[in-house]
């Protein structure tokens, strides 16, 4: 009698043995399930690329909006590297999958300046990211007495945009914040001129420069904070 019970239950552990596993493995594939879902669909693309066309992005991407999630879930580097593969003109791509929205940022080969940091040069891209470089080399801004990466990025995107003349003309970036502009930044042009600017429109106003500068008949500030005059130096105190 004692023998058989013991048989029973040893029978009856295997039996829960073998009935754990596909529960377990049920439970995990319908917690895959969940994480994936594969069900879902795209409901909004972003693509930042800078001066390359947002259409031609997505047609290298390959995915649009409506598209299934899962063509893009666990995928997100191989999609950038295919972004970056097909157009010479990136220097670096990110691709992110967040919910039902897929984020692509791109960051053009445009030389948009350079910063030191502890003795270390830096050469910085259209979106601001930094790569090492012995000396400054080609036409560039230097960027003094930034801190903020994100500012750094902000204003190195702002230069991108700008005209390629204007942007080449441009020495110096210093960021030179007072009690009346906490943003304001001093540009130090190659053609003698000083200008100050406000960093959330320095790439709208800067558009303006050679018209500006062509009302002065000598170096001068131009002053694009608050609005947008000139005045030789000597003329007026700078603020």
């Amino acid at each position: 009698m004692f023998k058989a019970k013991e048989t029973m239950s040893n029978s009856q552990k295997r039996g829960l043995r073998w009935l754990w596993l596909p529960t377990f493995f049920l439970l995990l594939a319908l917690f895959l399930f969940g994480y994936w879902r594969p069900y879902e669909k795209i409901t909004h693309l972003t693509i930042d690329s800078g001066n390359v066309p947002t259409e031609r992005m997505e047609a290298d991407l390959g995915l649009h909006q409506g598209d299934y999630r899962w063509r893009a879930f666990g995928q997100t580097a191989f999609l950038a590297k295919r972004l970056k593969d097909k157009n010479d003109h990136l220097s670096q791509v990110t691709v992110r999958l967040r919910g039902k929205t897929l984020e692509v940022q791109a960051a053009e080969k445009v030389n948009t300046g350079f910063i030191q940091k502890k003795g270390q040069w830096y050469q910085l891209d259209s979106a601001g990211n930094q790569s090492r470089v012995d000396q400054p080399a080609g036409q560039g801004p230097v960027y003094s007495n930034f801190t903020s990466q994100s500012r750094i990025r902000a204003v190195a995107r702002a230069v991108n945009v700008m005209d390629r003349a204007i942007r080449g003309d441009i020495g110096e970036i210093r960021f030179a914040p007072n009690k009346t502009n906490p943003d304001r930044l001093i540009l130090t042009m190659n053609d003698g001129h000083t200008v100050y600017a406000s960093q959330a429109t320095l790439a709208s106003k800067m558009a303006y420069y050679s018209t500006i500068v062509a009302q002065l008949n000598q170096p001068g500030v131009v002053d694009l904070q608050f609005g947008s005059y000139a005045y030789p130096y000597g003329a007026e105190k700078a603020s």
